[in-house]
């Protein structure tokens, strides 16, 4: 594979510089554009590790975490530990290596020319000996073995489709062992493209199987790393330069007693990540939903590692915020076969694609819940259980997301013209007051996407697309990168009374690339449209722009939901005139601030049980307290009548 020139290449493991021809003359002048990443909200839980020192087995699958390696079996922190980067692992989640820091940024020595990037370096172990239950000597004739499977980015199939950046033939993956004084390359590999294996057997995941026979490792100092040298496209477009050249490692074991062909595991456990019970969306305003909004099924990714057929079960439990089992469903025993050699995974319905025989209590009040999925070998299960569990929490708070909160990508339009629309559907169930939009810019290298301009758009649906605008909000904005998760939430000028089917989203002031987060894992083609002339043209690209539209008051003055522990106070008169009194049931107020309805806020002073009106105009506020004691904050609205 060569690197990206000046020419326009449809292939996204460089840049998903789409153009897809048409009979339609405006989908040949605009393009969508997916750029890689030029940093990460990664999530870093330490910085630095005290070494520890570790005996056989050594087994790391990536499944029980994300973000930084594991401080009790990894001693750097460089590479990112994830469930997005690659489909079908060996089990759930994956370590991938890239051309980003262990803070999410684009090394200072990334360049078009080869770079070391990321180190994955082990915690010590002792190979001189076993000191537990069975204490010994170990040597080379003990037979072991060192293995892993690893995939380049890119995986195969659609370029619109596909997940990563597949490196460069001279860029490549190493790993080395380190006998106590020094570090020794002990296998590598060139890049190379997934596409092509992936097309002849369907799973191009590959395996590696060392065996660990010299003697200069027999000590109580040996190490192992990896490590990956990349380079940057060399891209045409200003702003696109970003996070490259992946390489994605699972299923890292150690142990005696293996053998060469020993690549086959009995672990029956989940492969991919789990899915949101909705059928439509990640998350939801507690308000907008409605028990029909369920799905009806889920997709669970099973798989069983093993080369013989195992029975096995699978049950999920619904917990809500206090922990109470609200509701669970057993789907009992079924055989699952065997992966190898044909690729399989569970496909009996009551495993794969269980019923959603439940739904969530519709409530005003903001919410989250916990599905637990378990999947087992048999009665007790398999002796890797990290993998036979994974979680999705449920969130019904004040805003829509098509997608999971994880960019993989950004996106952005180009022309030739210097008007640039994007917009993405949502069905409201009852008619509610749109008040901001938050957005997931991701940071370009040399800041190129900061100053480019866009502003709030709502339109109504004609035919499934976009139609008549019905708001255009009279701030020109300019992208954030603060907030949590890094989305930022813009409050709208004027709040918008919407209903039934609307699209949101932006309207942009120039032709530059303004690099909005990208979810690769969440395919919302049918909800996204773009514009850059005079019609409306549905996303080819797979997966979700990462806007989410926010409802009510509480998306005016970012409000917590309130709960038992919040100050319980009454407003008295309301509406008011010249004053307002104010009543505690329960709590200790400290300071107290007043919002006008747009969310800006008026004043904030110290707590009063009287406060003057004089000098506000009539309308509606909002008045929130802060507790003294515990900090918690509650907010009623007050109406000043003249």
């Amino acid at each position: 594979m060569t690197k990206l020139s000046n020419n326009i290449v449809s292939r996204l493991s460089l840049v998903a510089l789409l153009c897809i021809a048409t009979a339609v003359p405006s989908r040949l002048e605009s393009q969508e554009i997916l750029a890689p990443l030029s940093s990460s909200s990664r999530i870093i839980t330490h910085k630095s590790s005290d070494t520890l020192i570790l005996e056989l087995p050594f087994f790391d699958d990536f499944a029980e975490y994300e973000g930084a390696p594991d401080r009790k079996r990894w001693l750097t922190f460089q590479a990112f530990v994830n469930k997005s980067y690659a489909p079908q692992a060996p089990t759930v989640g994956i370590v991938t290596l890239d051309a980003l820091n262990e803070y999410g940024d684009l090394y200072p020595q990334a360049s078009t020319n080869l770079f070391m990037a990321d180190t994955l370096a082990s915690q010590i172990i002792r190979l001189d000996s076993l000191t537990g239950t069975y204490q010994r000597k170990l040597n080379p004739s003990d037979s072991i073995y060192f293995s892993f499977f690893y995939l380049p980015g890119g995986w195969y199939g659609n370029a619109w489709e596909l997940i990563g950046d597949a490196p460069s033939t001279q860029d490549s993956l190493f790993l080395e062992f380190y006998n106590g004084e020094e570090w020794n390359k002990v296998w590598a590999t060139g890049g190379f493209n997934a596409d092509t294996t992936g097309i002849q057997s369907h799973w191009p995941w590959r395996f590696v199987n060392i065996k660990i026979d010299d003697p200069i490792y027999f000590n109580k100092s040996f190490q192992f790393r990896f490590r990956n040298y990349a380079s940057l496209d060399s891209n045409p477009k200003s702003g696109i330069a970003g996070n490259c050249d992946q390489w994605n490692i699972d299923y890292i074991y150690i142990d005696l007693n293996r053998t060469a062909s020993d690549s086959i595991f009995r672990d029956v456990a989940f492969a991919e990540k789990a899915p949101s019970m909705l059928k439509d969306y990640q998350s939801m305003p507690a308000r907008q939903y409605q028990p029909s909004d369920m799905a009806s099924e889920l997709q669970m990714s099973i798989v069983n590692r093993y080369n013989q057929t195992l029975a096995s079960t699978y049950s999920y439990t619904i917990l809500d915020e206090s922990g109470t089992n609200i509701a669970s469903y057993d789907g009992g025993y079924e055989n699952i076969p065997a992966f190898f050699p044909n690729g399989n995974y569970q496909t009996m319905p009551v495993h794969s694609s269980p019923p959603v025989n439940f739904s969530f209590p519709a409530s005003d009040n903001q919410s989250e819940y916990k599905i637990i999925h378990v999947v087992r070998e048999g009665v007790s299960g398999d002796n890797r259980s990290g993998n036979d569990t994974v979680v999705f929490t449920q969130r019904f708070s004040d805003y829509y997301a098509l997608d999971d909160g994880t960019p993989e990508n950004g996106y952005g339009l180009t022309s030739s013209g210097n008007h640039l629309w994007m917009a993405c559907r949502y069905d409201l169930r009852q008619s509610d007051t749109l008040t901001a939009l938050d957005l997931f810019f991701n940071r370009t290298r040399n800041g190129e996407n900061e100053d480019i301009q866009f502003r709030i758009c709502v339109w109504n649906c004609l035919n499934g697309k976009p139609s008549n605008q019905l708001y255009s909000d009279a701030t020109r904005n300019t992208p954030e990168f603060d907030g949590m998760n890094r989305f930022h939430r813009y409050r709208l000028t004027t709040p918008i009374v919407v209903s039934d089917t609307v699209f949101i989203g932006i309207e942009q002031f120039s032709n530059s690339f303004i690099n909005i987060g990208f979810d690769r894992n969440n395919d919302a083609r049918s909800h996204t449209y773009y514009r850059t002339g005079n019609e409306w043209l549905q996303s080819i690209l797979s997966g979700a722009i990462m806007m989410r539209p926010a409802f009510g008051v509480s998306a005016l003055v970012s409000l917590e939901p309130i709960d038992a522990t919040s100050p319980d106070f009454t407003l008295y008169p309301n509406p008011a005139n010249s004053y307002v009194n104010i009543g505690f049931a329960k709590g200790k107020p400290s300071t107290i601030e007043l919002f006008d309805i747009r969310g800006h806020k008026i004043w904030q002073k110290e707590f009063s049980s009287t406060i003057c009106l004089d000098g506000l105009s009539a309308g509606i506020y909002l008045i929130r307290i802060t507790d003294t004691a515990t900090g918690i904050k509650a907010t009623k609205k007050l109406i000043i009548s003249r």
